[in-house]
């Protein structure tokens, strides 16, 4: 290389942004569920901290080698998240064996496919191939179930080659013993959605060895059905559509199901439940082989288009996905129903108990919040507040949110209000109310909350940001500081010095805090973007609010690489022994970014950068997906931070809301002293090959421990890919997609170490 292009690369990555070469402070908080959640009645929260749901999958399995089958929850956006069985229907969140599950794409089972007596995993796989990838099953030394890779599931296609057995993104497939013969069958509707393929898995009937799958098309018309845009299927079907009489605008294809396969009436073949995107209800189909058709195919003879039209029918807002799980953990498997799209976003685990045998189930309705209710989930994008509203000297708990899904498909914010009822040693929460303020009657859509006195007369007032960019204002009427506030509405569009409605552009999040120093406190707000806006407070009469808009961009942050979408939510203030304010940003991908350098009152300088991934706490689940697929480099999982000493230890807590509206409570390692410099080793990294091609391969020295980031950049400091790693691996591969040919920067980052490669793309 010529000495001139040395000098600029070295130029180049001088001029990188900083937040690609942020240092990270290492471990401060760590994730804990130590402090109590109680609700109405006081009935304890068991999984108050474990996060919100929206479109849980559920599967079952041993996770910790105990002989009991545990219970494990994937949710688009969220990943996976595993809760050990205490008995019958009781649950504990156990995040510690989420890191031993591979990145999990669009469905997870746990079946023993080789039967030897531990789980092993199929799901969608990343490969860019939508079908069935497995995953074989192991307990390690620490009896943890874990995964190792085994293949995609091809068939041998009639002369035309292998295919793949095909499971149209966002569907869920059936994985079941269809015929009865010990080795697990594969089910899924195939690419125009009209049919239901039979992948007939032959390990048993070719004597290959248990740890084997092999499979053959065995049937393209499984059950003799076919769907179309109707809810009802045609039954007895030839799979020609020569039988079909359709209506004006009626299609013969149709995408979008979720399958569930089981012995409904107890004859001995599988009946099915199924759910279709366009449409709320469950349908069944009775298969009519046993006892009609011993000799024959598989073929539904009944349907109902309204499971159960004889009990409790559930209607969900789109797309039911059902699921046969023993959850009670009585022998006997039940049904958990969830939504497999966008809508409902809090009663959105229905669980149908049964009350029957196993073999012939009967099953009874119990509720539409199973687990929900067990957890704090406020609807969409939780968004939490700390503040001593009762005066005893304990911060209380306020957490609001984008809002409740209602009927036609709108959302309805409210603030639910848990009072810190800790005593010395035994840290709890209560919950007094899910309607603070009632202020669902103002049809407010977004409550992020903020308290300071924005008025001047010495009691704090309460502001709240809408996700239409507007803020309202609740001045303190009490007699003083020292009391209960009493909020009452002043200005339902609050205005600045210019009498004009404040507005920033999109989901406002406000915080109060002096950022000039002049002793009256200042609106600042994330927003949309990923960006900080900043109000300057200046007015001089007590009682009287006089807002300025200053800047919209203060400090040069911006979350995520800043852009549309990106979502910033603040907080200011002291967060570790080092008795310094900080800002502390949550943002879309669920990172928190650490800034320092506003402390001084200056509001015309632009922030430090301390962290990027503070504390290494990353909500969210990253992974580049495969060339031609949308990266979603940020998954849009969200965190929205609030920090303080829940329990008068001398440490402080954060909690950390979630899109799905739920919040993880991480508590302040009393171990770690942070005046002593933490450094990062760099790390002997491998990258090869070496000009790439499409893909390049990383490998490192030392397994994992806790995941790392592999980001991309190219000469400019413009991020082109991301790939988040799980812990306990030392390769991964990172698809290149589309990227032309040139000179790149791999910046790999972990807590075990940080290291930088160049990378060269050869087209």
């Amino acid at each position: 290389m010529k000495p001139f292009r040395i000098i600029l690369i070295l130029t180049c990555i001088v001029a990188f942004p900083r937040f690609l070469f942020a240092q990270v402070e290492g471990w401060i908080y760590r994730y804990d569920t130590s402090i109590k959640v109680y609700g109405y009645g006081g009935v304890q929260k068991t999984l108050a901290w474990c996060g919100g749901f929206d479109n849980p999958k559920f599967t079952m399995g041993d996770l910790n080698n105990d002989g009991q089958q545990d219970l494990v929850v994937y949710d688009r956006g969220v990943g996976v998240r595993t809760f050990i069985n205490t008995g019958g229907a009781n649950y504990v969140y156990a995040p510690q064996y989420e890191k031993n599950f591979p990145p999990v794409l669009n469905y997870l089972f746990l079946v023993d496919y080789n039967r030897d007596g531990v789980p092993d995993l199929v799901q969608q796989g990343l490969t860019g191939v939508p079908g069935f990838d497995l995953w074989r099953g192991y307990y390690n030394a620490a009896n943890q179930l874990c995964f190792a890779h085994y293949q995609q599931l091809y068939y041998n296609n009639a002369g035309y080659g292998t295919a793949n057995a095909y499971v149209s993104p966002s569907d869920v497939p059936a994985i079941v013993d269809l015929d009865h013969d010990g080795d697990i069958d594969f089910l899924s509707y195939e690419t125009l959605g009209s049919y239901i393929y039979y992948y007939k898995n032959v390990q048993v009937e070719e004597g290959l060895p248990a740890d084997t799958v092999r499979i053959k098309l065995k049937d393209q018309c499984w059950g003799k059905i076919q769907q179309t845009y109707k809810l009802s299927y045609y039954l007895n079907s030839n799979c020609n559509n020569s039988n079909l009489v359709l209506g004006p605008g009626e299609k013969t294809t149709h995408t979008g199901n979720a399958i569930c396969l089981l012995d409904l009436d107890g004859d001995g073949d599988m009946d099915y439940l199924g759910g279709n995107v366009s449409y709320p209800n469950i349908v069944s189909c009775i298969n009519g082989r046993i006892p009609f058709r011993a000799s024959g195919p598989d073929s539904m003879i009944s349907q109902d288009t309204a499971w159960q039209s004889t009990g409790h029918s559930l209607s969900l807002p789109t797309w039911p996905a059902i699921f046969n799980v023993d959850i009670d953990r009585d022998g006997k498997p039940d049904l958990l129903i969830s939504p497999n799209s966008t809508g409902e976003n809090y009663k959105c685990i229905a669980f149908y108990k049964n009350i029957g045998t196993a073999s012939a189930p009967v099953f009874n309705y119990q509720g539409d919040t199973f687990l929900i209710d067990r957890t704090i989930d406020v609807g969409t994008a939780a968004q939490p507040m700390f503040f001593d509203y009762n005066k005893d000297g304990k911060p209380d708990l306020f957490i609001g949110s984008d809002g409740y899904f209602q009927p036609g498909g709108t959302y309805k914010s409210r603030v639910a209000y848990y009072m810190n009822t800790s005593t010395p040693g035994h840290p709890s929460f209560t919950l007094q109310t899910t309607n603070f303020l009632n202020l669902d009657t103002f049809n407010f859509k977004g409550t992020a909350l903020a308290v300071g006195d924005l008025d001047n007369d010495g009691k704090e007032d309460l502001v709240i940001g809408h996700t239409n960019g507007s803020f309202s204002l609740f001045t303190n009427t009490a007699a003083s500081d020292a009391v209960q506030p009493i909020w009452q509405i002043s200005q339902i569009v609050l205005k600045d010095i210019t009498n004009t409605a404040i507005n920033i552009g999109g989901n406002a999040t406000p915080f109060i805090y002096d950022l000039d120093k002049d002793g009256k406190p200042d609106l600042i707000s994330g927003e949309f973007g990923g960006y900080l806006q900043y109000y300057q407070n200046v007015a001089s009469t007590s009682g009287v609010v006089m807002l300025k808009k200053v800047n919209d961009d203060i400090g040069g942050v911006a979350v995520d690489g800043g852009g549309s979408g990106r979502y910033s939510y603040p907080f200011i203030g002291k967060m570790d022994t080092t008795g310094k304010d900080y800002l502390l940003l949550g943002s879309n991908s669920g990172l928190l970014y650490r800034y320092d350098g506003f402390q001084s009152g200056d509001t015309t300088v632009k922030y430090t950068l301390k962290d990027s991934m503070y504390s290494w706490i990353d909500t969210t689940y990253l992974y580049l997906l495969h060339p031609g697929q949308d990266s979603g480099i940020y998954n849009g999982f969200r965190s929205a931070p609030a920090i303080a000493d829940i329990d008068g230890d001398g440490f402080y807590e954060m909690i950390v809301g979630d899109v799905f509206g739920g919040v993880k409570m991480y508590k302040q390692d009393s171990t770690i002293h942070l005046n002593v410099p933490v450094m990062k080793k760099a790390l002997s990294l491998n990258v090869y090959p070496n000009p790439a091609g499409n893909i390049v391969n990383i490998s490192w020295d030392n397994a994992l421990q806790q995941g790392a980031e592999i980001y991309i950049t190219d000469m400019t400091g413009r991020q082109v890919a991301f790939q988040y790693v799980h812990a306990n691996t030392l390769f991964t591969s990172v698809p290149l997609g589309s990227l032309p040919g040139g000179v790149y920067i791999i910046m790999f980052r972990s807590e075990q170490g940080n290291a930088y490669r160049k990378l060269s793309i050869m087209r």
